[in-house]
């Protein structure tokens, strides 16, 4: 059972590696970034769960592994419901879309990055600081690129009054205030957990 979770770890790692630059490349729209995204997201999960396999068989040295597929599970998952409910009007649903998938890439390439170096510090760090620039770099875009009356987080529908959509009242009750814009800081509170856990499980 131990070599086919690592066969299954191996070809999910792998996998997910060449599909992350085709599903980020393709246009945001239902069709082939629809279709190559479920393949990554099985990717995904194969990764995280043959990681929890294999902590149980050696807890004390891959307990790493175990925290690392579950933050990557975790970030698949709510990267996949933003997706599907698009709770947040707008392009609001999309930034943060964006930042957990992206965070499911860096945990893909960290992990491809330390087997190949042996785990040194650097293969443990550099993705994650690459990773957050170039997503925080994208975020600002998007949110630059949203239109002004977009709305950023879901409200109660009783907070919409009960007028024609074209009406002005409607419009102001739309228009997002300063402290409802979505935040560009959402790399730095997600990205930090992993580049903490290479830190403490880089052997000395």
């Amino acid at each position: 059972m131990h070599t086919v979770l690592l066969v299954i770890h191996a070809v999910s790692g792998a996998t997910g590696l060449l599909l992350a630059a085709p599903v980020l490349l393709a246009p945001k729209r239902r069709g082939r970034h629809t279709l190559l995204g479920r393949a990554y997201a099985v990717t995904a999960v194969g990764l995280s769960l043959s990681a929890f396999g294999l902590f149980a068989y050696r807890p004390a040295e891959l307990w790493g592994l175990a925290v690392l597929g579950a933050l990557t599970l975790g970030w698949l998952i709510g990267g996949l419901w933003f997706a599907r409910r698009r709770p947040l009007g707008g392009r609001g649903w999309r930034i943060w879309h964006l930042n957990l998938m992206g965070s499911t890439v860096i945990a893909f390439v960290t992990g491809f990055a330390v087997q190949m170096t042996n785990g040194n510090l650097v293969a443990w760090l550099a993705p994650t600081l690459v990773g957050s620039a170039l997503i925080a770099r994208r975020t600002a875009r998007e949110v630059a690129r949203a239109p002004r009356r977009a709305s950023w987080w879901p409200r109660p529908r009783a907070d919409l009054p009960a007028v024609a959509a074209g009406d002005s009242a409607l419009r102001a009750v739309r228009t997002p205030r300063p402290d409802r814009l979505t935040p560009l800081w959402i790399p730095v509170p997600v990205f930090p957990l992993s580049a903490w856990w290479a830190a403490a499980s880089w052997p000395g």
